[in-house]
Formats: C-alpha cells, structure tokens, sequence
C-alpha cells in the first residue's frame, strides 16, 4: 500500500527503554532500510509465481561421516519451492506495501530441466496478470540446495562434532502487465546446524531430520527474501552520554518524555557554554543523535563528526567513543544515501 509518510521513512520507534550503562544511557530505535531490489512505485497488486522446475533428488546432498567415503544421497526437494513462496507470501501480506498479493503455488515451468531458467513470456505474463488482477508479477524461477552432513572427532575436546550446512541459491525476475520487466536476480542463503557430544551417536541424534531440516532451509529462505523485495525494519543502538552535569542531565530529562528538539536545545546550550572539552564532545553525540531522530540526518552527522573530533583532541583518548562515532558516522552517511532509494521505493 505504500502508506508511509517520509517523516517516518527517515526513523520511527515505540517507547524509548533506556538502559544505564556507567554515565551512558543505550536505547535501540527502528530504523527503515531500502529493498535491495525495487518495485516501480505504480506496482501494487502483486502475484507471485513458481515458474521452478524440480531439483532432482540425487542432486546436492551429501554425507561425509568418520572414516567413510563421502556419499551421495537421495532426498526428495518438490516441496522447496512451495515452502519457500508460501513463507514469502504471508511475510508480504504482513506488510502492507501492496495493495493485494496472491501466489500461484504449482509451477508453472513444465520444461523439467532444472539446469536451465525458463522465464515466464509476455504472452505468459500479460494473461497471468489479466486472470488474477495484478499489474506485477513475482516470479521464482529456480530453487537449488545443496546440502552437507558431516561428522568429525576433536582430538582436543575428545569429543564428536556433527554439521549440517545447507547453502540455497534461488532467481527470480519481476515482470510487469505492461511488458517490461527486471533482470534476473540471484540470491545466496545458508542454513546450518551443529552439534558437540562425548558421545557419536548423541552428536548426530542432535542434527535435525535431513529432509525437515531442508524444509526448514526453505522456509528461512522465504522469510530471508521478504527484505529484499521491499523496506523493511532494522533494530539499531543509540547510545547517549549521561555525564554529572546539570545541562547534560537536563536533556536527558526531556528524552524521557520523547521531547527531541528541546533535549537538543539543552544540549547545545551545554555545548556553547562549557570549557570542558569532555562534555563539548559528548554533547555534540547526543546532538547528532537527537537530529538522527527527528530526520534531519545531515545535522546529525556534522554533530557526530563535531564529537569524534572533539573526542579526538583529549589528552587521554577515549577509544571506546572514538570506534563508536567511526561505525556511527558511517551508518549515517549510508542513511543519507538511501533516503532517495527509499523515497522511489515508497512512491513519496
């Protein structure tokens, strides 16, 4: 649906949980980031296909146990693809970005070649979307798994070691009603599990059912692909400076009540009027922060760079702060430059 406004592109988060950390304060904010591939912004009734052929069962599994050959096995993968596009289906249903999404589950790819793509026609894609109503269409053309058992003995810990590592690679193509459409897009995941036990027999008992666990793999791959294909949420921490000082502890106070533009006020104040270069600095942090949240992310990190700088010319060098401001400024210089990605992706 594409509902969001740009003030909440930028930042949006629910209740601020700040947790004391010495004289710091940590809260962890909501912060959206781009699809790594974008719809056109007129695309809002999705249909998602399976255009997959069927990975052959004696094709990538593998077991290696101790002191044996490597085998390869027979496991049967015909489901891979509905688990996978009924996992990304209900995740895009979830989020609201379109205005309807609907699944063909059976494939529509009766080549039986898994080697080769089959991508859907014009002809193919211009019925598809007359018959469901949707004006893009989705389209997974090949799941691949290839998946490893194996077993080993630690000399140092005198114990048994078991792995299971399942590496997926699925393309896709995204095609639209009026005849154009995307480039093949290629994706990697990898699913694995691991055990440890004094005894061999535990060790292996402890990795899931080969075939389970691939329609485990299959699912996260779904899961994994939703924030791909559109924005999606991203956890990140703040940390704010918390000093003995009456300024300092002033804009903390407006925080708590979710008051940004006065915490920022306060904090300037602090700022301008102190000689102490440690609390110019930590400051300056809690600043850029403070203008990170109210989306002015070009003031928050010529304040981050203010501290990092400020932190840099004490004569006792903070280094913790010193590699914090690093990621930070970096992670804002990314923001910045995926504001107009998300913009087109939104359709603001």
């Amino acid at each position: 649906m594409k509902t969001q406004k740009l003030k909440h592109i930028i930042l949006a988060f629910g209740a601020i949980i700040l947790t004391s950390c010495s004289s710091m304060l940590y809260t962890s904010l909501d912060v959206l980031r781009p699809a790594k591939v974008a719809f056109k912004s007129n695309a809002s009734n999705l249909l998602i296909v399976n255009n997959s052929a069927i990975q052959p069962t004696n094709y990538g599994h593998k077991t290696a146990l101790i002191n044996e050959a490597i085998k390869n096995v027979i496991i049967p993968t015909d489901s891979l693809s509905l688990f996978c596009l009924g996992a990304l289906t209900e995740d895009l249903e979830g989020k609201e970005f379109f205005s309807s999404v609907q699944l063909i589950p059976n494939s529509k790819n009766k080549s039986g070649n898994f080697l080769k793509l089959a991508e859907l026609n014009k002809d193919s894609v211009k019925s598809l979307c007359s018959r469901y109503n949707a004006n893009v269409i989705l389209s997974l053309d090949n799941i691949k798994v290839n998946d490893d058992l194996e077993e080993y003995y630690l000399n140092e810990s005198n114990s048994f070691w078991a792995t299971l590592e399942l590496k997926f690679e699925t393309s896709w193509s995204i095609h639209y009603l009026n005849g154009s459409r995307s480039n093949s897009i290629q994706f990697k995941d990898t699913v694995d599990w691991e055990s440890e036990s004094y005894y061999r027999k535990q060790a292996m008992s402890d990795i899931p059912n080969r075939a389970d666990a691939l329609i485990d793999g299959a699912l996260t791959v779904g899961h994994n692909s939703t924030n791909r294909f559109v924005p999606y949420w991203e956890k990140v921490d703040r940390y704010f400076f918390n000093p003995r000082n009456k300024l300092m502890r002033q804009g903390m106070d407006s925080v708590y009540v979710k008051n940004w533009k006065s915490a920022i006020n306060i904090w300037e104040k602090a700022y301008k009027e102190t000689d102490n270069n440690k609390i110019k600095a930590q400051a300056t942090n809690n600043i850029a922060i403070g203008y990170e949240i109210i989306g002015d992310i070009d003031k928050a990190l010529d304040y981050a760079s203010k501290s990092y700088y400020l932190f840099g010319e004490m004569t006792f060098l903070d280094y913790n702060s010193l590699y914090r401001l690093t990621d930070y400024i970096k992670e804002l210089a990314q923001r910045k430059s995926e504001i107009d990605t998300l913009k087109q992706q939104l359709g603001e």
